[in-house]
């Protein structure tokens, strides 16, 4: 390589270094996640919108839902306070494994649900309001992430069923 091709190929890498860090990280294919997060969920439903769970555990973790540059629900709005406002539920046995995290928000309570049984894996959001209106949303194609591990982060979940009543 002459001097000029590789003086040339350096100032197109620092253009390109420099352009990506003058734009907010873009989103990761397939999730609402910024390619500097770590994506736990995300799906995409029959409605075409995704739903996603973001962060950076110990601390920051947000749930997102809408499509990408129209979100319609970021909770909570910082996602530093994320760890601290969600809860974790978790049951494992043969061929079965069902984790949810759930949150309050306004009036409605949600719970994001990834469950698996005998090889089939089903997700989706359940939203609950305080009058007892009920809607499942649930995942249409694949299913990005596993939300298990963010049991070692968040607060268990003593009204969740998975956990048996039980929390340590």
């Amino acid at each position: 390589m002459t001097y000029r091709t590789h003086r040339s190929w350096t100032g197109l890498l620092l253009l390109s270094l420099v352009s990506s860090c003058a734009y907010p990280a873009q989103p990761a294919t397939g999730s609402l996640c910024e390619t500097s997060q770590t994506t736990y969920f995300s799906c995409q439903t029959a409605r075409r919108r995704t739903i996603s769970l973001c962060g950076a555990l110990p601390s920051a973790l947000q749930y997102r839902y809408g499509r990408p540059g129209q979100m319609e629900l970021k909770f909570p709005d910082d996602a530093a306070q994320g760890a601290r406002l969600f809860a974790f539920a978790h049951y494992s046995r043969y061929q079965a494994e069902r984790t949810e995290i759930g949150f309050s928000r306004g009036d409605a309570d949600y719970t994001l649900f990834d469950y698996t049984e005998q090889g089939r894996r089903t997700a989706g959001v359940q939203v609950t309001t305080t009058d007892g209106k009920a809607a499942e949303i649930r995942c249409a194609g694949s299913i990005q992430g596993a939300m298990a591990p963010l049991g070692k982060s968040l607060r268990c979940d003593p009204d969740s069923a998975l956990n048996g009543g039980h929390c340590p």
